[in-house]
């Protein structure tokens, strides 16, 4: 497990601590507000899946949540920039789901004066442990311009 202030304390192999929480529907509401979500299926139940959806794009609620378990200071003392992230969705995720997000750092290393952080994501249902997303996140932790 990590005991690290910042995210820039992370080391490979750094198991971060389990987060659970309810996708609840102002999760939901409030997501689709900030980025401008106009589809029907993510604002109310709708058929044919009988219920409000979660968009796959609030992917990163889960990255936020580990990080402010396992990192309660934040990025570090240098700016952090996320780079890159993929997600595969491996089922639907109806709004009042609990989930169980869970992360490991997979890598970590230096390029023209930058470190890279990639930290790998699983997100289960917690009720039946099904898989309903994976997830890897590239983050950028320090630039150094002397060293590039």
């Amino acid at each position: 497990m990590s005991t690290g202030r910042y995210v820039s304390d992370l080391e490979v192999g750094d198991t971060l601590r389990p987060v659970t929480y309810e996708m609840t529907p102002f999760i939901v509401r409030e997501y689709c507000h900030g980025v401008g979500e106009t589809a029907e299926e993510f604002h109310r139940p709708l058929e044919p899946f009988g219920q409000q959806l979660v968009p796959p794009t609030l992917t990163h609620i889960d990255k936020i949540r580990l990080i402010k378990e396992n990192c309660p200071e934040g990025p570090g003392p240098h700016a952090r920039i996320h780079y890159q992230f993929h997600s595969r969705h491996h089922k639907l995720i109806p709004v009042g789901t609990r989930l169980t997000a869970r992360g490991e750092v997979a890598r970590r290393y230096e390029k023209k004066g930058r470190t890279y952080l990639v930290m790998e994501i699983t997100v289960v249902e917690e009720s039946t442990g099904d898989l309903v997303m994976t997830y890897s996140d590239t983050a950028i932790l320090n630039f150094s311009p002397a060293a590039s």
